[in-house]
């Protein structure tokens, strides 16, 4: 295994961890909506700024004062803020809707389509022509979210229009949140970058959705799961995507996350009653192998490259 080889093994190991974190905790969010009465936006706010500051202390730890550079060039502003609206506080906040208004699997498969996006991205701003195979494997990842949503039934949507919207407004968000950030992470390190986007979406957050709102009662079962989505599924999921993001092209790191619509899926199956029919059986693999050959191809256009 060649240096360029490892590079790609690497990446798609971090890729996939948090693909798997992630969909654990979309399950955590359904059973959260389920057992309290709990917002999207009440969570959202609360887990970024809780992860915001954990992994700004994490980078104080090892970098000192030097966490504050990224401010001291005011043309940083805008485009950080952009990655701290655009990507991590639409990639949270649209998720868990998405969840409350339908279930985590419904989530998660919808977010998957977010290499549709990224290559879209790629076609206009880098003029990056996707291959007819890739074409291939988009639309067939396409039908597979189309018969998730109508489970056969085309006449009419499983999942309200609402969900589906949101949904794939979380593609979108993965798409920002894993491109925009990449300028900031290679010049003040990816730790520094997660952190301060984190942050500075929190407490965007807050504005509309207060930490100091409650409306339910805590308990010791609440505070371990916000705790636990918090701290694994924000901090922990970010700061490995965006190590790999440093490793592979975004690109394969939102189509890796195939292991997210599989831990969901499988887990919904097991602990919140979803029924795994033929159609739910035929939906993920549409999904998620032609995105897996997907991120084969695009590793071996690296490599020709390289």
């Amino acid at each position: 295994m060649n240096q360029y080889q490892k590079r790609i093994f690497t990446g798609i190991f971090y890729a996939l961890f948090s693909g798997v974190i992630w969909g654990i905790c979309g399950i955590l969010g359904e059973y959260f909506f389920n057992h309290y009465q709990v917002s999207s936006g009440w969570i959202t706010s609360t887990r970024l700024v809780i992860a915001g500051v954990c992994v700004l202390l994490l980078s104080a730890r090892q970098n000192g004062m030097a966490i504050f550079d990224i401010w001291k060039d005011k043309g940083n502003y805008l485009p950080f803020l952009a990655y701290a609206i655009l990507g991590v506080f639409s990639v949270q906040f649209f998720f868990y809707l998405c969840i409350e208004s339908s279930n985590a699997a419904t989530a998660t498969i919808l977010q998957f389509i977010s290499p549709v996006f990224i290559l879209v991205y790629n076609h206009l701003m880098k003029r990056q022509r996707a291959s007819k195979l890739a074409v291939c494997y988009i639309a067939l990842a396409m039908l597979g979210v189309t018969l998730m949503a109508t489970k056969g039934d085309f006449s009419s949507l499983a999942i309200t229009p609402f969900a589906l919207a949101t949904g794939l407004l979380s593609a979108v968000a993965v798409g920002f949140n894993v491109i925009l950030p990449q300028r900031f992470a290679k010049r003040y390190g990816f730790i520094n970058t997660v952190g301060w986007g984190m942050l500075l979406a929190g407490l965007l957050s807050n504005t509309l959705y207060p930490v100091t709102r409650l409306t339910f009662s805590l308990d010791w079962v609440s505070v371990i799961i916000i705790l636990t989505i918090a701290l694994f599924g924000t901090a922990l999921s970010f700061l490995v995507s965006m190590k790999a993001a440093s490793l592979v092209s975004p690109l394969i790191v939102s189509v890796i996350g195939a292991s997210e619509p599989l831990s969901s899926a499988l887990l919904s199956v097991l602990f919140l009653g979803l029924q795994m029919d033929w159609l739910l059986v035929t939906a993920m693999f549409l999904v998620v192998v032609p995105m897996v050959f997907l991120s084969i191809e695009e590793s071996k256009s690296g490599q020709k490259i390289h």
